[in-house]
């Protein structure tokens, strides 16, 4: 989608993070937060933007005129240097449009100048969208799935890899 526009989330984004939220369905909180969430809670939105581009980074997309945020994706650096824990969020009314493909791939060449090269996260396993995203990432992806939940990690070498 060539009319989003990414940027970094900033700590002071509190309200990006609580206007996507906003907008995220019964069934994608699910699948975002792998429990029913109501709401972001203070301690919890902290955590979201407590980002310094380097061990924890998130971006943001907006919407074309009017601008507005529709999703998230971020990462956060593990014990191993070159390993984050990623996670993404995307508006229900812009799912399926190519939204989390720009968000991902915008954040893997952020993380791969960060000395990223790979992803890793908790997937629940019945969800298809997320883990043909991950598959996007880079050639080395591994799938393993238990008790509903998937756990996917994918990694490439450089930021010319698709």
């Amino acid at each position: 989608m060539t009319d989003l526009v990414i940027r970094e989330l900033r700590p002071a984004d509190r309200h990006v993070l609580v206007f996507v939220f906003a907008h995220l369905g019964h069934e994608s909180r699910v699948r975002r937060f792998h429990t029913v969430k109501r709401e972001l809670t203070p301690a919890e939105l902290d955590g979201l933007t407590a980002v310094d581009g380097w061990h924890a980074c998130a971006l943001v997309a907006w919407s074309p005129v009017p601008r507005a945020p529709v999703g998230v994706a971020r990462y956060v650096r593990g014990e191993r240097f070159d390993v984050a824990e990623l996670a993404v969020a995307v508006a229900d009314d812009w799912q399926r449009h190519g939204v989390g493909t720009a968000l991902v791939l915008a954040l893997r060449d952020h993380a791969t100048r960060a000395g990223i090269r790979r992803f890793t996260g908790p997937v629940l396993a019945d969800n298809r969208a997320a883990l043909a995203l991950v598959r996007r990432l880079g050639p080395d992806v591994v799938v393993r799935a238990h008790a509903g939940v998937a756990d996917v990690s994918a990694g490439w070498r450089g930021p010319r890899e698709p």
